[in-house]
């Protein structure tokens, strides 16, 4: 990207004699990545983000500053409606670009497993039906168990950040725009008016997403629920206790996922995954799959409660207690549940399937087995299953100090 490019069109922008507002919008394209990257991070430690194998729509992309993040997806792509800052977004590799209008997104339904969009929604000028359209548009081309990740300014905070200025979205549309032509007549140049931005306040966005199916992951618009709220800001927390939670920040920020999702979703969440004793090292983590297989991975964040290592760094395979959880997710239909592993001793294995058993097998001492049951739902595609073992026959270990007690050695389970 060349810096006279951009001084060009800043300079067709707001004219040669407003220097102060060319060098910042300026540095502001120029700081694309570093800024994308600061948005990315919290989420990165919030949820469990694979981009692997992954179709990502960044909306709202300018000069396409996320997009050298999300280098390992299968395939990026940019939208955005102001084709005079996409011109300077750049192609690449699984990588393409696409002037679109938000609340007309040309792309088929479920084409996304992840979609960004960062401060966009209060772009919209057509304000409260664009912004439900806007949002709708986002569910329709989202992929079950998808996410999408949103930022946008709460309208009740006092500093606003497109003006820079205080309280100029609480005036008419008349007083706000003299009291930003005196204060920042720059912002004028680049929009006709302050009423270009449809800032949303609680109310308003609540409202939004009720109407378009999404519902944020956590309890509050920030990446937090209330006991965590609570813990970091205490007297803020008590007020979000009291219903003021969606008031407190300057920016809504968090992943909106589809209504009847989101108890499945928030076990991608960071604090449920679990580490178990004797675990040697903190495993890569990879999203969720269909098959666990211990032998390729520990996938530790796809486990619940009930499962142990044994011997230190021994992989392939993992032990159970009396009662093991863990969660498969597939986008394909499936038919099966198995389950491949061992028994030191004598043995009865029962498995569920979110809540339904689905068989039972009496087991030999010292012997594999080799387990299918036929799953009792006509509709497995786009789902994350509860898968349970329960195993009769538990021992403890030879160490008098280990009081753990041990069912099963499990290879792999997976859904077929």
């Amino acid at each position: 990207m060349k810096i006279g490019s951009l001084e060009e069109i800043a300079r067709e922008i707001f004219g040669p004699e407003e220097g102060k507002s060319i060098d910042r919008w300026v540095r502001y394209w120029e700081d694309s990545q570093k800024r994308s990257k600061g948005l990315l991070e919290p989420f990165r430690r919030l949820v469990l983000l694979d981009f692997h194998h992954k179709r990502v729509l960044d909306i709202g992309c300018g000069t396409g500053g996320l997009s050298h993040l999300l280098a390992h997806s299968e395939l990026y792509v940019g939208g955005d409606y102001h084709s005079h800052i996409l011109r300077f977004a750049h192609p690449g590799p699984r990588q393409c670009y696409v002037q679109c209008n938000g609340a007309a997104l040309p792309f088929a339904n479920e084409s996304f497993s992840y979609i960004f969009a960062f401060d966009v929604i209060e772009h919209l000028v057509g304000g409260r039906p664009w912004q439900i359209q806007f949002l709708r548009e986002l569910e329709r081309v989202l992929r079950p168990l998808g996410m999408i990740f949103l930022t946008t300014p709460n309208r009740w905070y006092p500093h606003e950040g497109h003006t820079g200025l205080y309280f100029p979205q609480y005036l008419p549309g008349s007083l706000s725009d003299r009291y930003i032509s005196w204060r920042n007549p720059g912002f004028l140049r680049e929009h006709k008016s302050f009423i270009e931005i449809k800032l949303l306040g609680p109310r308003a966005l609540r409202q939004c997403l009720q109407e378009s199916n999404l519902v944020f992951l956590h309890e509050l618009p920030c990446g937090l629920d209330r006991r965590e709220f609570l813990h970091q800001f205490p007297l803020r927390g008590l007020l979000a206790y009291l219903g003021f939670g969606w008031h407190l920040h300057a920016e809504f920020w968090g992943v909106l996922v589809r209504r009847q999702e989101r108890s499945a979703l928030r076990l991608k969440l960071n604090k449920y995954w679990h580490y178990e004793q004797n675990q040697p090292t903190q495993p890569e983590l990879f999203d969720f799959d269909q098959l666990i297989d211990f032998g390729a991975a520990p996938f530790s964040h796809q486990l619940g409660r009930g499962w142990y290592w044994y011997e230190t760094d021994r992989r392939g395979y993992r032990w159970t207690g009396k009662e093991a959880v863990c969660y498969l997710e597939t986008n394909q239909l499936v038919r099966y549940v198995r389950l491949c592993g061992y028994s030191p001793r004598q043995n009865h294995v029962e498995v569920w399937v979110d809540g339904i058993r689905v068989g039972e097998h009496k087991i030999a001492h010292s012997s594999d087995f080799r387990l299918e049951y036929l799953i009792p739902f006509p509709n497995t595609s786009g789902r994350i299953f509860e898968i349970k073992i329960h195993s009769a026959g538990i021992f403890h270990p030879d160490d008098p100090n280990d009081h753990r007690e041990l069912g099963l050695m499990i290879f792999s389970v997976g859904l077929a």
